[in-house]
């Protein structure tokens, strides 16, 4: 599931109208639509604003959001999987840090 499909179903299972949302995140409901079909990515400010309207875990709802991310920007790669091997093992040399 994407993160906009993933908005999407928490919205229409609150019974929200788009605008309903969109209007509490002080954007443009055509751009929340966007958000939401894929054809255009959240900044982060805007997922937050989003949890808030939603009445969700803020947390969460970037982990979504994060995921689609990298998804977007690997998506063209042959080798994905090394790349995040790679990713994780950078990850976990921070963390020991």
């Amino acid at each position: 599931m994407t993160f906009g499909e993933y908005i999407r179903e928490i919205r229409e299972e609150k019974q929200l109208l788009l605008r309903e949302v969109a209007s509490q995140m002080n954007i443009d409901t055509a751009l929340l639509s966007k958000i939401e079909r894929g054809t255009r990515l959240a900044r982060k400010e805007q997922v937050e604003a989003l949890a808030k309207a939603l009445k969700q875990n803020k947390s969460e709802l970037l982990q979504y959001w994060l995921a689609d991310k990298i998804v977007f920007m690997l998506k063209e790669e042959k080798n994905i999987t090394e790349i995040l091997k790679i990713v994780e093992q950078k990850i976990n040399r921070l963390s020991k840090k």
